[in-house]
């Protein structure tokens, strides 16, 4: 038994570093980069699929999307293959979102982790995941005027998942763990609107005018 709970611990902790370097690939970044723009100060300045698809184009935006979506998916499967248990998968794609959000190669900079996590819920529960996630784009197209229409979407999405896993009694331990996960995209979410909305293009501006005064004193 001893043997089996460090040959698993083993099997967890290289999990999570592949999901987290898997997390971290850039492709938001990298596709700006080609293009010759900064993500990072462009838009929201987030190295998301949003960002991308409104900044840059419609279809390198959709094609990040279905990288980062990838992110999570590979990640979860990856962990599957090495053996790690059902309930425990959600634990490697949650270091795929993690390192979406803090990444190794942008100076832990990155974006807010949504398609990365929508790939997670889609491996682990495709079942009742895909009427939720639909459930999820429904609530954000509905709110869309509002600032706050992604974390709608997140909370409507995680609920329901929540709600069907113990109606149908199925995969309840994932979806728990899938809506703690849930959770923290959300709190994440609402922490870079705030930031967002403290800071604003007349900021830079005001700053730059400040040192031009330094300069000529």
């Amino acid at each position: 038994m001893l043997i089996y709970d460090w040959l698993l611990i083993q099997k967890l902790i290289a999990s999570i570093v592949v999901g987290y370097l898997l997390g971290s690939i850039p492709f938001a970044h990298m596709a700006a980069r080609l293009k010759g723009i900064d993500i990072f100060t462009t838009g929201n300045f987030q190295a998301g699929t949003a960002n991308v698809f409104w900044n840059i184009s419609r279809r390198t935006g959709l094609l990040v999307f279905t990288c980062d979506v990838a992110k999570g998916v590979v990640s979860v499967v990856i962990a599957a293959l090495l053996g790690i248990p059902d309930y425990l998968l959600v634990i490697s794609g949650a270091a795929a979102v993690l390192g979406h959000w803090k990444s190794l190669f942008t100076g832990f900079k990155g974006g807010d982790g949504m398609a990365t996590l929508l790939g997670v819920t889609l491996t682990l529960t495709p079942a009742i995941a895909i009427p939720c996630i639909l459930v999820g784009f429904a609530t954000v197209i509905i709110s869309w005027k509002s600032t706050f229409r992604s974390a709608a979407g997140i909370a409507s999405c995680f609920s329901l998942l929540m709600f069907l896993a113990i109606y149908l009694n199925t995969d309840r331990e994932i979806a728990v763990g899938l809506t703690l996960l849930g959770i923290l995209v959300l709190f994440h979410n609402l922490i870079i609107k705030k930031r967002i909305a403290g800071h604003s293009p007349k900021d830079d501006l005001d700053e730059l005018d400040v040192a031009d005064e330094s300069i000529k004193k």
